[in-house]
């Protein structure tokens, strides 16, 4: 009987160990950013130039903005949590081929980006980078439209609850950051995750706004619950297209799909009929 005693409470010790550590250490398995660029849109012939900002804490931020000379407006990718923008570059060409300009920026601690992630920190860097594109380059909150893919989609959710955009994608995302602990690590209570992210939460906020949900039913991480879930809170108009492939080269997979979507989406002018061309 001791022996059971034994075994037993050395499991639930080991078991309070891994959730302590998990605990301490969510930071790094959440946020996976690296430093150095794999490529750069110089490298690989594409048209970009560096843009920095500085958010209202005072961490500079870099992005690149491609141009689009043929279009007025402009889309915003919030990437996933792992990387930089340099491993995106194709996601640009697509949506520049779409029909929009494109602006891809990296997170606080990501790529040349300045400080360290966090929940706040994000929804202050997008806030920046959204203002400098009402600033800056002179875009109309209309002709603006958020793009966040993953972990990125809870950022750019966030931010259309602050503009007035011509609408908002979402890729393979996420209801709220504690629902997706459970799906991952269902032996882990959901509440010791320190940040919310709470897609859907932003999504329900949002009224007469465009919206479309992309998701693949292959997707191996996000599942595609997820974004079955988000379509039915969402708001209309909105509209769902089923992505291939799994959660990391579903763009890949469905690459002609979703610059198919994409330029139908910017073209509805139900969405934004007063969209400068």
């Amino acid at each position: 009987m001791k022996s059971i005693m034994s075994f037993l409470l050395t499991i639930a010790a080991g078991y309070l160990v891994i959730l302590l550590l998990m605990y301490l250490f969510q930071n790094r398995l959440l946020f996976m950013p690296t430093s150095g660029f794999i490529q750069t849109p110089e490298s690989v012939g594409v048209t970009a130039v560096d843009v920095w900002v500085e958010t209202e804490d005072g961490v500079k931020l870099h992005a690149w903005y491609f141009p689009h000379e043929e279009s007025g407006r402009v889309i915003v990718l919030s990437h996933g949590n792992a990387g930089n923008i340099s491993y995106r570059i194709d996601i640009a060409r697509t949506l520049l081929d779409a029909g929009a300009a494109v602006l891809m920026y990296d997170y606080r601690g990501y790529g040349k980006s300045e400080g360290r992630p966090s929940e706040k920190g994000l929804y202050k860097d997008i806030t920046a980078f959204t203002e400098h594109l009402k600033g800056e380059k002179g875009y109309p909150e209309q002709n603006i439209y958020m793009y966040g893919r993953s972990l990125g989609a809870a950022v750019a959710a966030y931010a259309a609850t602050k503009y007035d955009l011509g609408g908002l994608v979402l890729d393979s995302a996420f209801k709220n950051l504690r629902a997706m602990v459970s799906d991952v690590y269902p032996f882990v209570p959901s509440s010791l995750a320190r940040y919310e992210f709470p897609t859907e939460t932003y999504l329900r906020q949002l009224e007469g706004m465009p919206v479309m949900i992309m998701h693949s039913p292959d997707d191996e991480i996000v599942g595609y619950h997820n974004g079955q879930y988000l379509y039915e809170v969402a708001n209309e108009p909105k509209q769902f297209i089923e992505l291939r492939g799994g959660h990391n080269d579903n763009f890949f997979a469905s690459r002609d799909l979703i610059e198919r979507s994409w330029r139908e989406f910017l073209n509805d002018m139900s969405n934004n009929p007063d969209a400068a061309n």
